[in-house]
């Protein structure tokens, strides 16, 4: 007869849904914000999180996420296309609450003779809704844009700065290299943490024969580290040579400066003059 220990050693692990970023992925769609130029979702972005910047207040920040509200409803964008984030990432979200308690920005109050800083939560409280809009209008243009469509807006909306005998075109092709070498880190992390997983046997065993040694404990999480770390150093390496030899192949940096041109409508135009009437009515409004 098996033991207990081995039949609950034996059972399969529960489903759970696993932690994915979906950041720069494509969601396919005919929406009115997938037709839009992407450089009119690069400059409404930019008008949103300058406004914002000016005036961070609760008013404005309502304001901001209304209108990234607005954005996904028009969008369509589906609930699987937000990130899954693990559960330590809201921990920590909540450690960070809990120490701007203590900070001395006022008002404070007094629970118990302990003075707690009602002032520093609010302001952590605003600073997390600035980051969570700004960071969803960012996601709304990779989820509604083709990562080939970034560097020609980005190329076309640089045009002034060449006037001042800027370096844009490799402004643009570093930062277009950047956005297309990110899925592929992200795919690259998916396969180490996928490998990592592979080894949790291992772990739960030596989890067992090291219960009551901190120590052994200690040096085999330092252990897996270092491995994974190594690992991934080298998996980017790996990457970085095959990207720079298809590159050389296709006849170095120079030619990917000639970008194919942007095509913008009547729909983009009429988008950027609402935005940019928000952002001044509101700012306006804001300071009289």
């Amino acid at each position: 007869m098996n033991r207990p220990g081995t039949l609950a050693r034996e059972r399969p692990p529960k489903s759970r849904r696993d932690t994915e970023l979906t950041f720069l992925r494509l969601v396919p769609g005919d929406s009115p914000m997938h037709r839009l130029w992407a450089g009119t979702k690069l400059l409404v972005a930019a008008e949103l999180a300058l406004m914002v910047s000016i005036s961070p207040t609760w008013a404005m920040l309502a304001l901001v996420g209304g209108a990234v509200a607005l954005e996904l409803l028009v969008a369509r964008i589906p609930i699987g296309a937000f990130p899954r984030l693990p559960n330590w990432f809201f921990g920590v979200f909540v450690i960070a609450a809990l120490l701007s308690l203590w900070s001395p920005t006022k008002p404070i109050t007094y629970v118990g003779g302990i003075a707690l800083s009602i002032g520093g939560l609010e302001e952590w409280a605003r600073f997390t809704a600035l980051a969570v809009a700004l960071v969803l209008s960012g996601a709304l243009i990779g989820w509604t844009t083709p990562l080939g469509e970034i560097a020609p807006a980005l190329a076309r909306l640089g045009r002034p700065l060449r006037w001042l005998r800027l370096p844009v075109d490799e402004w643009v092709i570093a930062i277009a290299l950047a956005i297309r070498c990110l899925p592929l880190l992200i795919d690259e992390i998916r396969v180490l943490n996928a490998a990592r997983r592979l080894r949790a046997h291992d772990r739960e065993t030596s989890r067992d024969t090291t219960r009551d040694r901190p120590r052994a404990i200690v040096r085999n999480m330092l252990i897996e580290t270092h491995d994974l770390l190594s690992t991934a150093i080298v998996v980017s390496i790996r990457r970085a040579r095959d990207l720079a030899d298809a590159i050389e192949a296709r006849g170095g940096l120079g030619a990917g400066a000639n970008l194919p041109p942007a095509r913008t409508r009547v729909t983009d135009g009429l988008v950027l003059l609402a935005s940019t009437a928000l952002c001044v009515v509101s700012l306006a409004v804001v300071h009289l």
